[in-house]
């Protein structure tokens, strides 16, 4: 077993004619916080379908937790855009989903949800459905069911790209407090450079399709990192370099 949740070496990957992926590479150490950002249709979500086994890559290799993945499925947890909640199941059924399809002990997994639930402060909604949750309760529902599925790394494919401005600030804070109680290894798409440097370690810069890693980006800040790092100037000196790369892609 490796230091690396993932590591991804030199990924290809073609749709018939359409180049998507060029030798793309990047690495998630344990208990690190990865964002991948690019333009529109760069091949993010190919990424993630490759990384979970639902498509096999054509070149390149793919390992989770040091072992190759192949086009194998169930090895890490996900978390789409949409939080795709189960609408003829409880809040506490769909938490528990991952596990029970895994054949977890069905008593031992809803005792496990139940504390989970409170703890993200939906315990009162753990018999209730999907339908009667806010926006935000449904992604955090759609997370804990991606962390209760067991896996270390966490692909999280543009989790709050629907969510207004301040309910969005509002699940950075929340998903920044759960995750460094956790230090799950996550890999996180978004379009947003502000999220990326607001929430991660590292963050790759993809080109336009076919996509291949133009930057790699450390990003200094100390943990626990709260909003107002948005005004320090490091910060703003990485958003302009971030949105100066993804400009000159797009153009």
């Amino acid at each position: 077993m490796t230091g690396y949740a993932l590591e991804i070496t030199d990924l290809s990957h073609h749709y018939g004619d359409l180049s998507v992926l060029r030798e793309v590479s990047l690495r998630v150490r344990r208990g690190e916080f990865v964002s991948v950002v690019g333009p529109s249709g760069s091949g993010k979500s190919t990424l993630f379908h490759l990384i979970g086994g639902l498509v096999t890559a054509e070149s390149g290799t793919i390992r989770v937790d040091g072992q190759p993945t192949a086009g194998r499925r169930g090895l890490v947890g996900y978390m789409p855009q949409q939080p795709a909640l189960l609408p003829w199941r409880t809040v506490e059924d769909n938490v528990v989903l991952a596990r029970e399809l895994a054949g977890a002990s069905r008593r031992a997994t809803r005792a496990v949800a139940r504390r989970w639930l409170d703890r993200v402060g939906l315990g009162g909604f753990a018999r209730g459905y999907p339908h009667q949750l806010s926006g935000g309760m449904q992604q955090r529902v759609a997370f804990l069911r991606a962390l209760l599925s067991g896996h270390d790394l966490i692909c999280l494919d543009e989790p709050f790209s629907a969510l207004d401005a301040m309910l969005r600030a509002e699940m950075h804070r929340w998903l920044l407090d759960l995750w460094e109680t956790e230090r799950r290894s996550i890999l996180f798409v978004t379009h947003s450079i502000e999220e990326a440097l607001l929430l991660s370690d590292t963050v790759y810069v993809l080109t336009r399709r076919p996509a291949t890693v133009t930057a790699r980006v450390d990003v200094p800040f100390p943990r626990p990192r709260r909003d107002e790092v948005v005004d320090d100037p490091e910060f703003v000196r990485l958003r302009r370099r971030l949105t100066e790369l993804l400009r000159k892609e797009a153009s």
